[in-house]
């Protein structure tokens, strides 16, 4: 695949990594590992915490602003950079269709329930850009 393939997208894959990347960096720079729900109710309240959820509004923000078919193509791309699951003999144009469309079957087609399963991964920008190298993609 090249990348005429996404053009005029590429932006919204930089943003998504990137936004990602600050919210995965937060977590790690907490040392939080999660516990109990007052655990993790009192964290928030730290200015760590704080930052975290700043970093997560911030993607959400981002990822709310894009339609559907947007939130389909990052969505197929980070899974198949989570999976890396897919027929070696094919082109990327069918690697990247056929989990499309799998997704589209299977999906809620609910844009707000589609961009939370996307954006809940916490490593979202290392799934994508595994994805985007699966197609042979430089952004």
């Amino acid at each position: 695949m090249s990348n005429h393939f996404f053009d005029g997208k590429e932006q919204i894959f930089k943003d998504v990594i990137r936004l990602a990347g600050a919210r995965k960096l937060a977590l790690q720079q907490s040392g939080f590992d999660g516990g109990s729900i007052q655990e993790i109710y009192e964290f928030e309240k730290t200015p760590a915490g704080q930052r975290i959820q700043a970093a997560e509004s911030q993607l959400d923000d981002y990822v709310s602003t894009l339609g559907y078919d947007d939130i389909m193509m990052l969505q197929t791309v980070m899974y198949l950079g989570r999976d890396r699951d897919y027929d070696r003999s094919q082109s990327s144009e069918e690697i990247y269709q056929e989990y499309l469309n799998y997704l589209k079957e299977n999906g809620t087609n609910d844009k707000d329930i589609e961009a939370n399963q996307m954006t809940e991964k916490g490593p979202l920008g290392d799934y994508l850009k595994s994805g985007l190298e699966i197609l042979g993609v430089s952004i």
